[in-house]
């Protein structure tokens, strides 16, 4: 499904035009650029005002980014010994012009900790947003890549937080197109006149 944006307020065509990349040009990004993304990341919806979020921000070349790069491909070999993926994985936290981990802080109680999750995965939504509002394309990685055991300590990161995502930021080389089904497929409406589904018995 493609849609046309051209009608559509400005938040709604960043919306559309939102895309995840593999493939980043060497065009520098500003850090000022990335404190703006971050700035717009904690404005997302947090019940009870918990602040649960926690980045981590490595630049390129930065001595943490080489050793997270190293786990990456570490991580890659132990779980599946393929040499050739795990230097793709590798190259994958080497080469964009910035790596963000996210973090989330648990609560008190399980209902807290689902709901910090929550609050951390829009956190990264905005960041997304605000990076297709930059020209940029923010790819979420959850994969073999940030799994290593040791990822924590490198990154200065608590035992107890629970990585939610890691980001790669950058100019995108290519724009990926993409496609979603109508919603109308996922919805349910219910009306004045409509009754409720009968329950179960």
């Amino acid at each position: 499904m493609t849609t046309e944006t051209a009608e559509y307020p400005s938040l709604y065509r960043t919306i559309y035009a939102r895309r995840m990349s593999w493939n980043f040009t060497d065009r520098p990004v500003s850090k000022s650029v990335i404190e703006r993304m971050l700035d717009a990341a904690v404005w997302a919806p947090n019940h009870r005002l918990t602040e649960p979020w926690r980045f981590v921000i490595l630049e390129k070349d930065s001595p943490a980014r080489i050793q997270a790069s190293e786990l990456a491909r570490e991580a890659i070999i132990q779980r599946t010994g393929n040499e050739e993926r795990a230097e793709a994985g590798r190259s994958k936290v080497l080469d964009p012009p910035y790596v963000m981990y996210v973090y989330c802080v648990p609560g008190p109680d399980d209902e807290t900790t689902r709901e910090n999750y929550a609050a951390v995965c829009c956190a990264a939504q905005n960041i997304s947003l605000a990076g297709a509002a930059e020209g940029l394309a923010v790819t979420w990685e959850t994969g073999g890549v940030t799994r290593h055991e040791g990822l924590n300590a490198v990154l200065g990161a608590e035992d107890d937080w629970a990585l939610v995502t890691m980001l790669l930021i950058g100019f995108p080389g290519d724009v990926p197109r993409a496609r979603r089904t109508a919603v109308s497929n996922f919805s349910r409406w219910f009306g004045p006149d409509d009754d409720c589904p009968p329950e179960e018995s």
